[in-house]
């Protein structure tokens, strides 16, 4: 028969050992994607084709516009441009006669624009924030042009004016037999 000399009285049992605490391996898991591989594919092609277009049509045509104003071309064939350096702008500071007037007229345009569309929108702003009578009715007609597509914008006024079933020639009785 034997006997256990190590048991432990139920008030032992509760106290933890004492020392550091046991070392465990934490075994990694993985981080979980949020996206899935076919959503970063869509995604790139989301980003990515707009993006590619934009750079090929906006970007590149600019920088070969600002290049070629360096250049002497007729516009035919690759092979004809010849570098002239700033001598397309010294023509054009020094013998053009309508250049000066047309900066003139474009600096006295961005001026009037500055100064009279800004703050009159500014105003119409503030006053639409009040709390007037039928101001949803005013910040209707002031955005809805704004938030409307042109081609719908378009379309309606077609069928406004469409001389055989149009809405003015109804109203009128223009087309009736």
């Amino acid at each position: 028969m034997t006997t256990n000399t190590t048991s432990k009285s139920p008030e032992a049992a509760a106290v933890p050992p004492s020392g550091p605490a046991p070392v465990t391996k934490r075994v990694p898991q993985g981080h979980k994607r949020l996206l899935t591989r076919r959503d970063r594919i869509t995604l790139g092609f989301m980003a990515g084709v707009p993006t590619v277009l934009h750079v090929a049509l906006v970007w590149v045509t600019a920088l070969a516009s600002i290049a070629l104003a360096f250049t002497s071309w007729d516009g035919i064939g690759f092979d004809s441009i010849k570098w002239v350096g700033l001598d397309n702008f010294k023509q054009l500071f020094t013998d053009n006669p309508q250049f000066w007037p047309a900066v003139e007229h474009n600096v006295i345009w961005f001026v009037v624009l500055i100064l009279i569309p800004t703050p009159f929108g500014l105003f119409l702003a503030v006053q639409l924030d009040k709390k007037i009578r039928f101001s949803r009715l005013y910040q209707t007609a002031f955005f809805l042009p704004v938030v409307v597509s042109l081609a719908v914008t378009g379309f309606v006024w077609q069928l406004v004016y469409n001389p055989d079933t149009g809405l003015i020639n109804s109203l009128i009785g223009a087309n009736k037999p």
